[in-house]
Formats: C-alpha cells, sequence, structure tokens
C-alpha cells in the first residue's frame, strides 16, 4: 500500500517539477531526481547540507523518493547518514544506481516500484583523475614518488572496501551479498532481480 501512494505522489511530482532543483516536496515525501534537473546530473557536493534545510522546514517528510545514476560517493555517504538520522524511508520508482543505493540502503524502510531498477558496480578511479590528485596533493602527503602514492592507495582501498562491507551489513543486507556487490565489474552495473533484493535484506518489503 505504501509503494502505490508513493506512486501516485510520484506522478505529481514529475509532472510538475521538470527541469528543476534535484530535491522536491510534495506533502510528506521528498522526491531526489538528478536526472532531471537543470542544476546538477549527478549527486555532487552541497547536497547533504541542501537536503538538511529542507527537512528542517518541512518535519513531517518521512519519505525520499531517488532517482539518480549516482556520483560522489563521499557525499552520498554524508547524505546516507542524514537519512539514518531522521528515519526516512526510502524508495526508488525509476533507477538508483551506484552511489545512490548508498542512500537507498539508508532508509528504514526500502521499497520499488514496479519496473523500477537498482545497480551495482565496483568503485572506479580513472588515470586523469588520479593523476590530477597525485600532482595536488604530493606535497601534504609527502609522497616522493608514483610509487609512494600507489602504497598508499593500496591501503586506502582496501579500507574504503571494508567500510563499504560493514555499511551493507550494518543496513542488513546478507553477507553473500554483499560480497556480491563488492565483486560486481566497474564497467557496467549488475540489475538484481526484485526477488533477490528481497532475500538479500536490500528491500524491506
Amino acid at each position: 500500500m505504501r509503494t502505490i501512494l508513493i506512486t501516485l505522489a510520484l506522478t505529481a511530482i514529475l509532472g510538475t517539477k521538470a527541469g528543476a532543483d534535484p530535491f522536491f516536496v510534495k506533502g510528506n515525501i521528498i522526491f531526489f531526481d538528478t536526472e532531471n534537473s537543470s542544476t546538477t546530473d549527478e549527486i555532487e557536493f552541497g547536497q547533504r547540507d541542501q537536503l538538511l534545510q529542507i527537512l528542517k522546514k518541512n518535519m513531517g517528510i518521512d519519505t525520499l523518493v531517488l532517482n539518480s545514476g549516482g556520483g560522489m560517493i563521499d557525499e552520498a555517504k554524508d547524505i546516507a547518514d542524514l537519512v539514518i538520522d531522521v528515519g526516512l524511508n526510502t524508495h526508488v520508482e525509476l533507477f538508483c544506481e551506484s552511489a545512490c543505493v548508498t542512500i537507498f540502503l539508508a532508509g528504514k524502510n526500502r521499497t520499488l516500484a514496479l519496473g523500477g531498477k537498482i545497480g551495482f558496480h565496483a568503485s572506479w578511479w580513472d588515470a586523469t583523475s588520479m593523476e590530477k590528485y597525485y600532482q595536488s596533493e604530493k606535497q601534504d602527503k609527502g609522497w616522493e614518488t608514483p610509487f609512494d602514492f600507489a602504497s598508499w592507495l593500496y591501503e586506502d582501498t582496501q579500507s574504503e572496501i571494508f567500510a563499504d562491507f560493514e555499511y551493507l551489513l550494518e543496513r542488513g543486507v546478507k553477507p553473500d551479498f554483499a560480497i556480491q556487490t563488492l565483486k560486481a565489474g566497474s564497467d557496467g552495473m549488475w540489475y538484481p532481480r526484485r526477488i533477490n533484493l528481497r532475500k538479500a535484506g536490500i528491500l524491506t518489503e
């Protein structure tokens, strides 16, 4: 019943928010859509604070509807912490991929509309961005050679994988499914079937 009500509310939202800010409030629902926004096309820095301000002004909000292909994982984690703190339910009507799933899993109750998709893939860091980070941070980090950076990256990657696995377990995801999400390729998207999402604890209803 909750999913049906959210779907009806979402229909009204989609009819009025095309090209608008990624956040939109209607009644007790806040919608986060980075795919139909004129201000952004991904999860990016500053959106956690934006969401916080909206929640402070709309204390009756209890559900976050997501439509996003992902973006900055650190910002997604900050948004997820806020969602957990407030105790919001999360719902996907269209799709939620990559870093968006981190936010989705923060939901107290987590639902997926008929035809909706939740997509997983391994994290990645392209060579150009990696080189820029090395050049900008090597002095502060004390990296004298790219090999120093590689050593740091090896340890940091292991820490990130552990933290991701820990978060999945915290949110009630079954360990065997958590392992599968970490093995998903970085060059594609894995969309598990609904029955598997339910068995794994990704969906609560």
